[in-house]
């Protein structure tokens, strides 16, 4: 009796909110609980429930078919291997999942593929024994196709963080569970890669839907990053192919989206954007479900034989018939990562085209310089270029617009990409724009220093097998 009447006294001071809150979660876990029997018996004037959830039901009902009595999960199938990056992927939502079961009791964490298929789970006691009656371990699949809705399977297939409480489940072996999913998928494909999960026992999860989609947040931006190292790799070698190509020449991801087109392709499909689309939501893409299909089966049967080139008909794209295009792979330590789609003898179709009165009297454009800045591909001038260092393999460009890092790798091949636009070797090191020189210092011994902006202090070496050639172009 007098634990009743502290109960009913608390209620007016400031631990009557919990109490409150347990009787509204109580209230409303029956009352999706007789939803839950209506809906799996066949009724559809269902109310109340969260649209996710909702929704999750009828594909379990309707699409799916999953008996709602089912005892647990079935053991999962698996074919091939994860790439690479995908085992790192796991591997940082482990020490996650871990981090969660150390700071929080009675909570069972689980790491999932990205079909739904659990890899491994952390928890212990009571929580790891009735995980196991109902199929909460590895090898086991937890797709939503595969036992209803359910957190990890369900946040898969929402593409949003989710909590599923007790009645939300589909499978009434589940009831007695709260659960909370999150899951990861590659920027580029929108495919997903895995999800993380926290489950409790007659209990709620212990975490917040922020606070869990929070954490995985860095997990999330690191994979943003990849993705835009990966296009500048793919443009570094779009730029290294079209030196060598008179006919069109096209960059997509592996989602065939267009990364890079060069001026032949733009001639015959006006819509190709002009300048590098690094960042993935800014890709263009061309509308047709057939280019995507292509770099699929394409990126595919690449990693299945052995990363051989192979052929694709992109007259879909084109409009036209039988217009093959050749396929060669960009390929880094996670396997294909782009593809290069050219054409040869298009470039005669251009030629026609330019052939063209009003096309002849279009002013050529200037060469540009493709440089990268925080996974942004930017367009220089060559007079907005000073001077380019070597830096191991990378060459930094120094510029109007700041220090910049040339798309292109190696001192050699910038050499020979800016000699033509008025640039010169100095040093084993830099190369200069003469025009920007402003400033000649004699070092002793015959060495010389150049600056190409007096505002700074800008000393740039030039070699004694260089200084020559360099006086005589100054007119020295």
């Amino acid at each position: 009796m007098d634990a009743e009447r502290i109960d009913v006294d608390r209620e007016h001071g400031s631990v009557a909110r919990p109490a409150l809150r347990r009787r509204e979660v109580s209230h409303y876990r029956r009352r999706v609980a007789e939803a839950w029997e209506r809906f799996a018996s066949g009724e559809d004037d269902v109310r109340g429930i969260p649209s996710p959830v909702l929704l999750s039901w009828h594909r379990c009902r309707d699409v799916y078919q999953i008996d709602p009595r089912l005892s647990g999960a079935p053991r999962a199938t698996y074919h091939g291997n994860h790439p690479p990056l995908h085992n790192g992927i796991f591997a940082q939502l482990g020490g996650i999942a871990t981090t969660i079961v150390e700071r929080s009791e009675n909570c069972l964490a689980t790491v999932t593929d990205g079909d739904g298929r659990i890899l491994a789970s952390w928890g212990a006691g009571l929580t790891m024994r009735k995980a196991a009656e109902n199929n909460l371990s590895p090898s086991f699949a937890w797709s939503e196709s595969a036992v209803g809705t359910n957190g990890m399977g369900t946040a898969l297939a929402e593409h949003r963080p989710l909590s599923v409480r007790g009645p939300e489940h589909w499978c009434h072996a589940l009831h007695s569970w709260d659960c909370m999913g999150v899951a990861v998928y590659d920027w580029v494909t929108q495919h997903p890669i895995a999800a993380l999960n926290v489950s409790s026992w007659k209990q709620e999860v212990p975490l917040l839907e922020s606070a869990l989609n929070a954490r995985i947040q860095p997990v999330r931006q690191g994979l943003r990053e990849r993705a835009l190292r990966d296009a500048v790799e793919v443009a570094r070698a779009f730029v290294q192919a079209d030196r060598h190509t008179r006919g069109a020449l096209i960059a997509i991801d592996v989602a065939g989206s267009v990364i890079a087109a060069n001026d032949t392709a733009r001639i015959l499909l006006n819509d190709l954007p002009e300048e590098f689309r690094i960042d993935p939501a800014g890709r263009w893409r061309s509308g047709h479900e057939e280019l995507s299909e292509i770099a699929r089966k394409s990126a595919l049967r690449i990693e299945c034989q052995s990363r051989c080139a192979s052929a694709a008909d992109l007259g879909f794209l084109f409009g036209r018939h039988d217009q093959m295009f050749d396929v060669a792979p960009v390929i880094s330590a996670d396997g294909v990562i782009g593809l290069l789609l050219s054409n040869e003898h298009l470039c005669d179709d251009a030629e026609v085209i330019n052939s063209d009165p009003d096309a002849r009297s279009a002013p050529a454009l200037p060469r540009r310089i493709p440089a990268v800045q925080g996974g942004r591909m930017l367009l220089l001038l060559p007079e907005e270029i000073r001077y380019a260092e070597a830096a191991r393999h990378d060459v930094w460009l120094m510029t109007d617009q700041g220090r910049l890092r040339a798309l292109t790798q190696g001192i050699d091949n910038v050499q020979r990409e800016l000699e033509p636009l008025g640039f010169m070797r100095v040093h084993r090191s830099f190369v200069v724009n003469v025009s920007r020189i402003s400033e000649v210092s004699h070092c002793g011994k015959g060495m010389l220093s150049i600056s190409t902006d007096l505002r700074k202090n800008e000393a740039i070496p030039v070699s004694r097998s260089w200084a020559p050639k360099l006086r005589g172009q100054l007119g020295l």
